[in-house]
């Protein structure tokens, strides 16, 4: 059986990996003032507590499976 051989799609990860260039005149200016720190971005700020709520979240999911399995072995092998 021949198979017909397909080039791949460019990986997403690529893509998104390779940040996008805006133009000269749409970047923002920096500071005028010497050692103002610039105001945070509130949305990575969001996205940066969303992941660590979500990788908690699934850390505890893990963590009871793991429990629920060892009990389980655990009874199995005190019989």
């Amino acid at each position: 059986m021949q198979t017909n051989p397909r080039p791949l799609p460019d990986s997403l990860t690529r893509l998104l990996a390779v940040p996008e260039q805006r133009p000269v005149g749409a970047r923002p200016e920096p500071s005028r003032r010497v050692g103002v720190s610039r105001t945070p971005d509130r949305r990575s700020a969001h996205a940066a507590l969303e992941t660590a709520i979500l990788r908690g979240f699934v850390f505890a999911v893990s963590g009871g499976v793991w429990l629920v399995v060892l009990a389980l072995s655990l009874r199995h092998f005190a019989r």
